[in-house]
């Protein structure tokens, strides 16, 4: 796809966002795209504390669903708010078309006006350079180059389209595969809060917990490796729920009694109620 497959929209806010023509989804609907990428990404993420935390290394970050790289700038940002450890980000996308939309309207999005020329060498060159920040954009299969990261990573920001637009990356497996890139104590932050997303996630491996909410959305979602992460893991109370939804599948697949069993004897559920 390119640029012709996306078009501008105004949101209720004045702010300017993205939608793909072939599944009429918009990014960043609720808070806008500024205002949700700090949230979730930044802010939910603890990405300045992680900055500052002393550690040797750098702090590693996944960026999944580059689009017009709101979320990506945001974490730059932070990076540059901050006096700390070095910062890798990998954004994998396999589409341009966003954020040459967004770069061809500057005052529209004046957020990617105002870091033009970073985009435009990632653009050309695929890696820059800033300040203490690396940053590097693969081209191809998200599923593909996670091959290539060649460490673990601390934050993994999912944002990827929907699992009805982009079904691909939301199942179990696909999951499973970023659940195995990320690091010990690291976090994984997303803007869905379904049950669907909640159990697929469960059974790709990961402890999971409510997030913040988002505009119309009352929750989001987190997951980790243990519950150390998680500010409000799902307890049993969720599960009774979740025995008595209507969407207690996970995505792509049809909910089996093994599945159920797994859900069950996860160890997130073994402990407390609550």
């Amino acid at each position: 796809m390119g640029v012709s497959d996306f078009e501008r929209v105004v949101l209720r806010s004045g702010e300017s966002s993205i939608r793909e023509l072939r599944s009429g989804e918009i990014m960043h609907p609720g808070l806008g795209p500024r205002r949700e990428a700090e949230l979730l990404y930044v802010e939910q993420t603890r990405l300045a504390a992680r900055l500052t935390d002393g550690k040797p290394g750098p702090v590693r970050v996944l960026d999944v669903g580059l689009g017009a790289a709101t979320n990506a700038l945001a974490i730059l940002r932070c990076s540059q708010r901050v006096t700390g450890r070095p910062l890798e980000l990998t954004s994998l996308e396999h589409d341009e078309g966003p954020l040459r939309l967004a770069l061809g309207e500057p005052d529209a999005f004046p957020l990617q006006a105002e870091y033009r020329a970073p985009l435009e060498a990632l653009l050309e060159g695929g890696e820059i350079r800033l300040g203490r920040m690396r940053w590097r954009w693969p081209r191809g299969d998200a599923l593909e180059q996670l091959a290539i990261l060649g460490a673990t990573q601390d934050i993994l920001c999912f944002d990827p389209f929907s699992p009805e637009a982009n079904p691909r990356l939301w199942t179990e497996e696909a999951l499973g595969r970023f659940r195995a890139v990320l690091a010990p104590g690291g976090i994984l932050s997303t803007y869905s809060a379904s049950t669907r997303t909640r159990v697929t996630l469960l059974l790709a491996g990961f402890w999971v917990g409510a997030g913040r909410a988002a505009a119309a959305k009352t929750e989001t979602t987190v997951g980790s490796d243990g519950p150390e992460a998680l500010e409000r893991p799902l307890g049993r109370r969720w599960l009774e729920r979740w025995r008595r939804s209507t969407a207690r599948a996970p995505h792509g697949a049809e909910l089996t009694l093994d599945l159920e069993e797994r859900i069950r004897a996860h160890p997130q559920f073994a402990g407390k109620a609550r």
